[in-house]
């Protein structure tokens, strides 16, 4: 099916949808965790985690710059290792976002919940919904109005975190540590510190996603991509960094940058609790606009049904796969539990960086002069080297749980694809070559 989406966003829209995807609840739930398990070395945690995705998103730079239409991951799978594997990739990206919408979605409510106590009940329902029902609204009527709220909630999200960061680097908050000296020091778990981090980087995929709507994909899919996680793991050290320095209990405190800011000065709890609140809105907006046309690439491959793909006639926006997106979200969100969703977010991310970075390095080996603009030095290696991380990650880092939940998602994708597939091969007006 033709592309029919308008080629809106340039480079600085795109970065800036990767730096908010990135950029959400985790930076405000982390620093405690990392620093139990490393104290100052986990400062050094966020370095390491940060190379480590550098090289998947060396991965995604490459082949992102070969093709230029909506779907990101799911285009680049089903280009190296046929439409069912294409597929697989696409529905567990998409699990990824419904997961990871639902977690944010409560997550708002709960920072809320400490401006406004007693939120429950019907009251959280209907602010979890109008939530939804706002940004899918934002994200029919054009990609531009999409992109801008997440801009301006890039942009607002940073200033508490900046706040935070020069605190850190100069008064440092806590009475007997003003002076610019070492953080305390932790136990040393790097390596425990180094695997939870990784995590934290999740999101900068979603930068590929909407190529069809980039006025210059292959520039702006690098630039966003390495220039997201370039610019997050230097953001994340100094975050980290300070918060060890204003609060050196960091490591017992349950709500980690909601202790700092109590410490920093006064008004700075309020401070944090709104920047924690941007924050989760601005990442369900990214989430938001990307989500929906990595459902609506599916359906334009002929891989979920035909009305998964309509557009808009005037606003030329993915309008059915908005609402049907927000819709499910709703479902998860107001009866998923937070642990059930998070661990479902975790699996099916790793699958897709896998199956990405597998992508790129077979696509060296079976198209090696294909255009790319953003080209790797030493063939296949790197994306060959991301594959086994990826890999390692998905089968050391998972219970079986975690995997179950993946594998159930994705059986209940197939199963759609197939029922699909069979009715394409009825009517016979939709391809049938398993090589896409």
């Amino acid at each position: 099916m033709q592309e029919s989406l308008q080629r809106v966003l340039g480079t600085p829209a795109v970065l800036l949808i990767g730096i908010n995807a990135v950029v959400g609840g985790g930076v405000f739930l982390l620093p405690g965790q990392l620093a139990a398990e490393a104290g100052a070395l986990s400062v050094f945690a966020y370095l390491a985690a940060g190379l480590l995705v550098m090289l998947m998103g060396l991965s995604y730079s490459e082949v992102g710059t070969m093709f230029s239409r909506t779907g990101g991951p799911v285009v680049y799978a089903q280009e190296a290792m046929g439409r069912t594997v294409g597929f697989s990739v696409g529905w567990m990206t998409w699990m990824t976002y419904l997961a990871g919408w639902s977690v944010l979605a409560n997550g708002f409510v709960d920072y809320l919940s400490d401006l406004v106590p007693g939120i429950g009940g019907v009251a959280r329902v209907l602010i979890i919904a109008g939530i939804i029902v706002i940004l899918c609204l934002l994200n029919t009527l054009g990609v531009r109005l999409g992109s801008g709220v997440i801009q301006v909630f890039s942009v607002a999200k940073l200033v508490p975190l900046l706040v935070l960061v020069v605190a850190g680097l100069t008064f440092a908050g806590q009475t007997g540590n003003a002076g610019l000296g070492a953080v305390p020091v932790g136990a040393g778990g790097f390596l425990a510190a180094v695997s939870l981090t990784i995590f934290a980087f999740g999101g900068f995929e979603g930068t590929t996603v909407p190529s069809g709507e980039m006025r210059n994909p292959g520039r702006a899919i690098s630039v966003a991509v390495l220039g997201t996680l370039g610019g997050v793991t230097v953001f994340y050290m100094l975050i980290q960094y300070a918060s060890l320095r204003i609060q050196p209990g960091l490591a017992e405190t349950g709500s980690p940058l909601t202790s700092v800011g109590a410490a920093m000065f006064t008004g700075g709890l309020a401070l944090v609790t709104i920047g924690a609140l941007i924050s989760i809105f601005g990442t369900q907006s990214g989430v938001a606009l990307t989500a929906p046309r990595n459902l609506y690439a599916l359906s334009r491959e002929g891989m979920l049904p035909d009305v998964l793909s309509r557009v808009h006639p005037r606003l030329a926006t993915p309008v059915v796969a908005t609402w049907v997106t927000g819709g499910l979200v709703l479902v998860l969100a107001t009866t998923g539990t937070f642990e059930q969703l998070l661990l479902l977010n975790v699996a099916a991310r790793l699958y897709q960086y896998l199956m990405v970075c597998l992508s790129a390095a077979i696509l060296r080996l079976r198209r090696p002069e294909a255009e790319r603009p953003f080209r790797l030095p030493l063939g296949p290696a790197i994306p060959a080297v991301a594959a086994v991380l990826s890999l390692a990650l998905l089968v050391t880092g998972q219970d079986a749980v975690n995997l179950l939940a993946a594998a159930v998602a994705l059986g209940i994708g197939l199963l759609l694809y197939i029922a699909t597939r069979l009715a394409a091969a009825r009517n016979g007006d939709r391809g049938d070559s398993e090589s896409g």
